[in-house]
């Protein structure tokens, strides 16, 4: 039996699968920018199905955000190993990595995005990645991401430049004053989780006129500082994965023709394009 899972920062999607079944479940993101070895074994731990197959396991391939460098690799390998311990092979890359090879054609040259809580890009051959921009976090980047939607809506809702209705709703339904928003920005753990919590507001508000403005905006600028900055990115299909863009992929479409881009496929999630990827590998 093999695992694969793809891990953003909020959540992580895991398919255990042999040649007779198929079983999935999910945990809390693991990212190991915040997360030391033994937070990721006890995030792993809690899932009773992982736990309960764990000695049945022999391949391992995850795919996850910040699993940029040996580090950080290793940091996510050896937790994994530490718990899947007949695991023969531990596979450990970067999410950008797996979005790239369930989205795209092996036969072809395109842009890959991530938009999820945060947000990266990349040029891909069909077999490897050769450029990428982005990736540099929330406070610097992670343009048209969860994290970087739920800022400006947290930094207009302290300054109350937002409609009313969305200020009382911030106030009456999520129960939020200037000083929980300071504290869990500025004091508390995983800010970049905490503010793409909002991005759900995007959704519940999409018919006013300043939530279509603030999503094309964040759409455009991650356009023109990412996908716009590859030399001949016209001549390549965009490719995006994550809910924010499959959820607003009118807004997105717009967005691409106004920047001349061709607008290729979008998905909300990469995993099952990742077992098709690993179709071989399966038991």
């Amino acid at each position: 039996m093999i695992i694969i899972c793809e891990s953003g920062s909020t959540k992580a999607d895991w398919i255990l699968i042999n040649k007779e079944s198929k079983q999935q479940t999910d945990t809390i993101g693991i990212n190991p920018l915040f997360h030391n070895e033994s937070q990721i074994i006890d995030i792993i731990k809690s899932n009773e199905l992982l736990i309960s197959k764990a000695g049945e396991i022999s391949k391992i391939f995850f795919y996850g955000t910040s699993c940029s460098n040996e580090d950080k690799v290793n940091r996510v390998t050896n937790a994994l190993k530490s718990i899947f311990t007949n695991a023969q092979i531990v596979e450990v890359k970067h999410d950008l990595d797996g979005a790239a090879f369930a989205v795209s054609k092996t036969d072809e040259i395109s842009i890959v995005n991530i938009i999820g809580t945060g947000s990266n890009s990349c040029l891909f051959d069909g077999k490897n990645i050769i450029d990428q921009i982005g990736g540099n976090g929330y406070i610097l980047s992670d343009e048209a991401s969860g994290a970087y939607f739920g800022k400006r809506l947290c930094g207009d809702y302290l300054i109350k430049m937002m409609p009313t209705e969305i200020i009382h709703y911030f106030e009456n339904e999520l129960k939020v004053d200037r000083d929980i928003v300071i504290n869990k920005v500025y004091r508390e753990a995983n800010a970049n989780v905490y503010l793409a919590s909002y991005a759900h507001i995007l959704s519940k508000f999409s018919d006013t006129e300043y939530i279509q403005q603030l999503i094309y905006s964040g759409f455009d600028e991650f356009m023109k500082k990412h996908v716009c900055r590859f030399d001949n990115y016209e001549k390549y299909p965009v490719h995006f994965i994550g809910s924010i863009a499959f959820y607003f992929r009118d807004v997105l479409n717009k967005v691409c023709i106004d920047n001349h881009a061709q607008l290729g496929n979008i998905i909300q999630k990469p995993i099952e394009g990742l077992v098709t990827y690993h179709q071989a590998d399966i038991d």
